[in-house]
């Protein structure tokens, strides 16, 4: 699996959900820390980048980091194959 940071904003929209992953659990499975600069009054940390080619990002919401739960914009359904899944919840 080929997995690349990504500098620019990508537009991400929540499509799933994972949860039980820390940050440095996330940090270990994709091979680097957060990268990208988000929204500071809800946002800590948030990754960009691509998985085999395709676009995904990761990030907290409003402090859901200390819940171990990241939303995630997967519209290809690429991530099943580094994290669990969570059922859609929206």
């Amino acid at each position: 699996m080929k997995i690349e940071p990504i500098e620019r904003y990508i537009g991400s929209y929540r499509t799933n959900t994972i949860s039980g992953y820390d940050v440095g659990q996330i940090n270990m499975i994709l091979g680097f820390s957060p990268n990208k600069e988000d929204d500071p009054d809800k946002v800590v940390h948030s990754w960009q980048f691509t998985l085999n080619g395709y676009e995904c990002a990761i990030w907290d919401y409003k402090g859901s980091h200390h819940h171990k739960k990241f939303s995630i914009y997967d519209p290809h359904n690429v991530l099943g194959h580094l994290f669990v899944i969570d059922k859609k919840e929206f």
